[in-house]
């Protein structure tokens, strides 16, 4: 078969079988298959992953632990249930188990306090400067559910204090963690029950221990009742302005019935950040200090040579855990922190480490993964790689911001992907990812094929975001990419007819007053036709959450962008909370309806509607929270029939650098397809692919009009017909090689058209 005509993801716009009264409907889906450089991978719908906080917990109580990871970009929950055996590494990931879960901030880990073989919830507070705890309250019945426990841990900083004593035995106050710091939850003594280290609120150098009292009060280890057993735990200091620490510390606080003033309590100079984790790592029964802090790359890590109820840290590693087996040490260039639980499920725990930051870090090869080769109480630790889990997902690093468009003219529709960027301590390296479609025309399948599409990342843009059209009219498709500093960037495409692209970059697209277009910062652009005058027009997001849009008031070969309105529609997503906005805009149409989906910082996808005829009115918000689709932060949607069902299938980008996918599927509650509900006339489309001439038989209606529209997959109009006596036979050789949408109306009275329309492709040869 010889090449076809580039396919692009305007195509989308036309391929809706009949109009309907519902919104499209999506449901996400893992079944299309992506090959990555690690082979097929089984994750590539879970939207990315970059600065996470693993735990392990067993979601569907089939007696392996499956893994929680909590994601500090957009404080997103992501969840992956066990497929493995023990000692293998196979997680599938189940987002229906994500429900089960509060909304988290800043940080959170899985921790079984009250012995049941059950991981609870610990997390920063809801009210801030402390802990929550939800219990796990699983039952047969409910299967795993928690509930709500502890608002803000309280503690005794002064035990041994008289009752009246603020912060004493009775008035106990708030056990004080920052949104910055993570800390250690340990049964420190060895007495049964969970213990906490944290690093003290006042002069930020100190860990604090507060010794969990369950056991000693009750016998058992179900109760959270705290009280500081040492206010310099360990006899170490860690110096106020980097990571060294100063051992054998006499640490004059640490007295009997210790005191600290109401200044020290309430001064604001207090820890910067850090991360602490608690474990024994020499099988002498007491408990190493690992700590990450927030500017430096390494963890740091204390060897114990007390005993549980009286730590003396006696040596510094710096390099933590390359001497705890011959491995190399974590270099995570900001704020690394340390996590131990078993992550292939041979009951050993073993070493994961990520960066607790936000941004400005690395996000791609993130989640550094080492393997226990030894005993949970005397590890040996084998590097194994930096990217666990992301390896198995579709992620470019920080970002995603998807495309469809058929490179190759192979009739299907190829996935492109650019990025906010993968980190780099100089410059973000923005790039566009494609992903060729290797699949068919009703089976999609991709595979990677490059990270840096055309080597676009050489004029090193930040932030780029990709639209394909035709702007010069010559049958294929040119490529605008929008940057970080709100402009648009013009790459033309100089291939020859029906050859794979080649962009050269031509300008920053300027308008009708030949002026650069800057729409302030993060361009988010669509090549789409706005009007349906076969023209590729311009709407571009920002990120103060409105669109602009850019009327082509010039001709196929010159396009002429016209500024209508930097506020289209009076859209605007922006939500409380949030100063930074960035809108996300695709505009398609779904059964003959233009539709139009933001995506936006909140991490949920607006849909407005009102749109047809009303170009320069308000249009429509029907829904803040379409679907209930929540993809961590900076949402970014795409929306095409990548499986010619004839639905709309939906893809969405997230700041976490990866993709999810919904496929599209029927909307009618009874199961009745939209097009056999309010379309009644078929067509055939023969010979089809076509070499001179195409017929257009309509299916018995007697006695009806119909209008046909021919279309360019790049939504260009090329001519209109009215097919009377249910038969047209069209010459198809002025026409270029390729696939063209052929869309059949029904014509009502005064020749109007009525419902929706059937739309069918058509492969022409020569």
């Amino acid at each position: 078969m010889k090449k076809l005509l580039t396919l692009f993801i305007i195509t989308s716009l036309f391929t809706g079988i009949s109009y309907s009264f519902a919104q499209p409907y999506f449901k996400w889906n893992d079944s299309i298959l992506v090959k990555a450089e690690a082979g097929f991978i089984n994750n590539p719908w879970a939207g990315g992953l970059n600065f996470v906080q693993p735990s392990t917990i067993d979601l569907d109580m089939d007696g392996k632990k499956d893994l929680f990871v909590f994601d500090r970009t957009g404080n997103t929950i992501r969840t992956f249930l066990n497929k493995g055996t023990a000692g293998t590494i196979n997680y599938k990931y189940a987002p229906s188990y994500e429900a089960l879960f509060p909304k988290i901030y800043e940080w959170v880990l899985l921790v079984d306090f009250n012995c049941d073989g059950l991981e609870d919830i610990f997390c920063y507070s809801s009210k801030g400067a402390g802990f929550d705890v939800y219990k796990n309250m699983y039952t047969p019945s409910t299967g795993v559910q928690f509930q709500k426990i502890v608002t803000q841990q309280l503690t005794a900083f002064y035990p041994d204090a008289p009752p009246t004593t603020a912060c004493g035995p009775v008035k106990r106050c708030n056990l004080y963690i920052s949104p910055v710091d993570i800390p250690a939850f340990s049964d420190i003594d060895n007495d049964g029950d969970l213990d906490v280290v944290t690093f003290d609120i006042s002069n930020g150098t100190n860990m604090q221990y507060h010794k969990n009292m369950s056991k000693e009060k009750y016998g058992n280890c179900d109760s959270l009742e705290f009280q500081v057993a040492n206010f310099c735990w360990g006899y170490a200091t860690e110096n106020a302005l980097n990571n060294t620490y100063k051992i054998f510390d006499t640490c004059i606080i640490n007295v009997v019935n210790p005191q600290i003033s109401t200044e020290d309590e309430t001064r604001r100079d207090r820890h910067s950040g850090s991360c602490e984790l608690c474990l024994d790592l020499d099988g002498d029964g007491d408990k190493e200090f690992v700590a990450g802090d927030i500017s430096f790359n390494n963890l740091t890590m204390l060897t114990n040579g007390g005993t549980p109820t009286n730590a003396s840290f006696i040596k510094v590693d710096t390099m933590f855990p390359a001497h705890n087996g011959n491995t190399l040490p974590v270099d995570l260039t900001i704020f690394p922190c340390g996590f131990y639980l078993d992550v292939d499920g041979d009951q050993i725990k073993d070493f994961v480490a990520s960066p607790n930051v936000t941004n400005s870090c690395e996000n791609f090869n993130s989640i550094v993964y080492y393997k226990n080769n030894g005993l949970n109480n005397f590890p040996v630790f084998q590097h194994k790689q930096n990217n666990f889990l992301q390896d198995q997902l579709i992620d470019v690093g920080e970002g995603a911001y998807p495309v469809f468009f058929d490179y190759n003219h192979d009739g299907l529709l190829d996935l492109f992907i650019g990025n906010y960027g993968y980190y780099n301590p100089t410059l973000f390296e923005s790039k566009i990812a494609l992903f060729k479609n290797t699949g068919t025309l009703t089976s999609p399948q991709f595979e990677l094929v490059t990270r840096d599409y055309g080597n676009l990342n050489t004029i090193q843009l930040l932030n780029m975001a990709p639209t394909f059209g035709d702007m010069d009219g010559d049958g294929d498709a040119d490529l605008l990419v929008g940057d970080y500093a709100g402009n648009i960037y013009h790459y033309l495409n100089t291939a020859a007819p029906n050859a794979e692209p080649q962009y050269v970059l031509s300008s920053l697209l300027k308008n009708s007053n030949n002026h650069v277009i800057d729409i302030g910062d993060f361009a988010a652009p669509q090549l789409v036709d706005v009007d349906s005058d076969g023209k590729n027009d311009l709407i571009i997001g920002a990120r103060n959450g409105k669109i602009t849009y850019y009327h082509n008031s010039g001709s196929t070969t010159v396009p002429v962008f016209d500024s209508i309105t930097n506020f289209w529609g009076d859209v605007n997503v922006g939500h409380a909370g949030f100063s930074l906005i960035f809108a996300q805009p695709f505009l398609f149409k779904d059964k003959g309806i233009t539709k139009l989906l933001v995506g936006s910082q909140d991490g949920y996808l607006h849909l407005y509607d009102n749109i047809d005829n009303n170009l320069t009115g308000k249009f429509t918000l029907v829904d803040s929270t379409y679907e209930k689709i929540s993809q961590s932060t900076r949402t970014v949607p795409c929306v095409a029939d990548i499986n010619n069902d004839g639905y709309l299938d939906l893809v969405v980008g997230n700041y976490q650098g990866g993709v999810s996918f919904y496929k599209g599927v029927a909307t009618d509650p009874i199961g009745i397809k939209t097009n056999e509900y309010l379309i009644h006339f078929n067509f055939e489309l023969f010979p089809n692919p076509s070499t001179s001439s195409v017929t257009i038989r309509m299916n018995k209606q007697q006695g009806k009009t119909y209008l046909l529209e021919v279309y360019t997959v790049l939504g260009q109009l090329m001519s209109s017909h009215t097919i009377l006596n249910n038969s047209l036979t069209l010459d198809t050789q002025s026409l270029h090689e390729g696939v063209y949408l052929y869309k059949v109306y029904e014509l009502g009275d005064n020749n109007t058209k009525t419902t929706g329309a059937l739309t069918k492709r058509l492969i022409i040869q020569h």
